[in-house]
């Protein structure tokens, strides 16, 4: 993913590159990315937050509409 300043990016923005890899700023203002697996196949979503029981910081997965919808949750939950 093409690095993106993370700072410019406001509270609820999102970005993605040519590949369809996310990267965005939460509402609570927290980096989020939707990133492709390079050992293995597949997508990694992570929050650069404290994980609370209720909601993951990082989903790994297969399936890239469950990677998108990760992505989007976290958006709104941290």
């Amino acid at each position: 993913m093409a690095e993106t300043d993370a700072p410019s990016l406001q509270p609820g923005e999102s970005r993605s590159n040519d590949s369809g890899e996310r990267r965005g700023c939460s509402a609570g203002g927290r980096l989020v990315q939707l990133r492709r697996r390079v050992a293995e196949p597949g997508f990694v979503v992570v929050a650069d937050a404290e994980p609370r029981p209720e909601v993951p910081t990082e989903v790994i997965t297969t399936e890239w509409a469950v990677a998108n919808a990760a992505f989007d949750r976290l958006m709104k939950e941290y």
